[in-house]
């Protein structure tokens, strides 16, 4: 019950800054070219990107509650991660555009109103901030992580814009602004490439992050009765939901006692390492001597040899 409420909580959250987020993108694409200030309607082209990640995101969130069915056996796990996926590339080529319209500035200057800059700066880092707020405890989601992360950006840019309405406003300098373009892309772009480097690997089921196999096995190797572990696979299926198949070998013994094993086998990987779903294959020793070792796969050039 209180995973469903909190899932519902964080739909709300999401609803809600859809629609702040689209009165925000209004405003600063009308009083950007009002005030023919770059930094404004780049960002707003960045909170525009919001509205798809939002929708996505919000989409995900309906989709890992659905339960697991007879075509999707681990259900929607990876709904969110794929979002992000789309996420962090719509990002990459929204920063792109903003250094093509920032080169073209430099290029043909014109005159920033500092004022109207100022004003819809302020009211963005409200409504961003707020947003932001509001996800900061979501880290551990990968998918609500990259909405966090879009908008501590867009937070961070406003503040950058509020400062560059300032010193454009005391100097005069117009060049400030599509600087301030290019600050914005490269925030853009380095928080993208975490999303799209951290999704990449669940989709490719690679190791999750801050996991040895190396450290799995010895961790299951500390469960008495345990005598080698061998074949350890283990990867993401969501961005909080791991998996785990392997081969342990135990003495030759009942059955009743082997399911004693696999169930602290399976206490002792959830405890330490979060993995929640173990698929685990016993073989059989017939001789009692030591025998506790990790026994890595070979890599594909040792078993041609």
């Amino acid at each position: 019950m209180h995973v469903h409420e909190h899932k519902v909580s964080r739909g709300w959250v999401v609803k809600v800054a859809v629609v702040a987020t689209l009165g925000l993108v209004i405003t600063e694409f009308v009083v950007g070219h009002l005030a023919h200030s770059l930094a404004l309607v780049s960002d707003g082209w960045h909170n525009l990107t919001d509205v798809p990640t939002l929708i996505f995101s919000w989409f995900a969130l309906y989709l890992e509650k659905k339960p697991p069915d007879e075509q999707r056996t681990f259900g929607y796990q990876r709904a969110g991660v794929l979002a992000a996926f789309v996420n962090g590339l719509i990002l990459v080529g929204v920063a792109l555009y903003i250094c093509f319209e920032g080169y073209e500035r430099i290029a043909h200057p014109e005159s920033v109103a500092a004022g109207k800059m100022l004003a819809v700066g302020i009211v963005a880092l409200v409504i961003n901030a707020g947003v932001t707020l509001g996800l900061s405890r979501e880290h551990r989601d990968l998918n609500l992580r990259a909405v966090f992360i879009h908008y501590l950006g867009d937070a961070l840019s406003n503040v950058g814009i509020i400062a560059g309405a300032f010193l454009i406003r005391y100097t005069g300098q117009p060049l400030i602004d599509p600087l301030l373009a290019f600050l914005i892309a490269g925030m853009i772009v380095w928080g993208a490439l975490g999303i799209i480097g951290e999704s990449s690997n669940i989709l490719l089921e690679s190791l999750p992050r801050g996991m040895t196999l190396e450290g799995i096995a010895n961790g299951i190797l500390r469960v008495p009765g345990v005598r080698e572990v061998h074949d350890v696979h283990v990867w993401s299926l969501g961005s909080e939901f791991h998996a785990l198949s392997c081969h342990v070998h135990i003495l030759d013994m009942p059955t009743s006692e082997c399911e004693t094993i696999a169930h602290q086998i399976r206490q002792a990987v959830e405890g330490e390492f979060g993995i929640t779903h173990t698929t685990i294959q016993f073989e059989h020793q017939h001789e009692p001597g030591e025998f506790h070792k990790y026994m890595p796969k070979p890599a594909p050039s040792a078993q041609k040899k």
